[in-house]
């Protein structure tokens, strides 16, 4: 093939795209480059190698038109170290949140969300729950300070179980689910209903 453009050897073509001798004898190899015998025609070539979308394998690099040839692989050369250094960052930064996630230094939102609502849920449950476990012993309390005794010892087990299950939730790895706390409600109903 002959062409009256400009030619190159392999490693001025490298030099002339910011890249390396190898990636240029790949690319001669793929057919991705305009060959004039055993040398690179240089404008066609770049026509080729430009369409290649992907700015690590010589893509456009948005570099001025007009530049020359060592702005073209000065500012391809930067672009590439900033895309190379922005990935090991992201991966460095991935790294790190996993190692913090192991070690039960970081959680997830989703788990910590899942084990609040649940606690609020079964302390409004209690709670909703609390005038069916006291009714009896209220109907038939006379004095004004026991009944205020019977509130306030339903009111601070109720207070005793929810901190005793929010010590549990920090204890436990944050992706478990709360401790159900059924049976020590059937216990206070067996005794609820004992004394009444």
């Amino acid at each position: 093939m002959s062409s009256a453009g400009l030619t190159m050897t392999v490693a001025e073509y490298a030099a002339h795209r910011g890249c390396s001798d190898s990636y240029v004898r790949r690319l001669r190899r793929n057919g991705k480059l305009v060959l004039d015998g055993d040398r690179i025609v240089v404008t066609d070539s770049d026509r080729l190698v430009d369409d290649i979308t992907d700015p690590v394998r010589g893509g456009n690099r948005a570099v001025p038109a007009g530049a020359d040839a060592g702005q073209r692989g000065r500012a391809a050369s930067g672009e590439v170290q900033d895309a190379i250094h922005r990935e090991r960052l992201a991966k460095a930064r991935i790294a790190e949140l996993e190692l913090a996630q192991a070690a039960k230094e970081l959680t997830r939102t989703d788990g910590v969300e899942r084990a609040v609502f649940t606690l609020v849920r079964q302390a409004l449950n209690e709670l909703q729950g609390m005038k069916w476990q006291l009714r009896g012993r209220l109907a038939a309390a006379t004095d004004p300070a026991e009944v205020d005794t019977l509130l306030d010892e339903h009111v601070s087990a109720i207070c005793a179980r929810m901190r005793k299950a929010a010590r549990a939730l920090n204890a436990e790895p944050l992706g478990a689910e709360v401790v159900d706390h059924t049976e020590a409600d059937v216990a206070l109903d067996a005794d609820t209903e004992a004394a009444a």
